[in-house]
């Protein structure tokens, strides 16, 4: 285990609710406990060490593709990972 601790805020829950992808969701922020640089970064990380990610969910069980961004601090310990947005994906592969 890497002893990363991450959540969903309380606006992405609703929204990946909305959209009935509440489980893949879950799945993600257990994927993202134990490899929480998944995705692309979105610009450069901040001098204390943080990144913005944005990561892709596939459909699967009538839920939506999901483009998730979240934000990873690994300092101070323990590394933490904030999911913050989900919007339905437009299906563009990532850059």
């Amino acid at each position: 285990m890497s002893g990363v601790i991450a959540a969903v805020t309380v606006r992405a829950a609703e929204r990946a609710k909305a959209l009935g992808a509440e489980q893949a969701l879950e799945r993600l922020r257990q994927e993202l406990e134990l490899v929480p640089r998944l995705g692309v970064l979105l610009g450069p990380p901040r001098q204390n060490g943080t990144e913005v990610r944005k990561t892709r969910v596939e459909p699967q069980s009538g839920a939506p593709g999901l483009a998730v961004a979240y934000v990873y601090t690994p300092a101070p310990p323990p590394p933490t990972v904030a999911i913050v947005a989900v919007t339905p994906d437009d299906g563009d592969p990532e850059e």
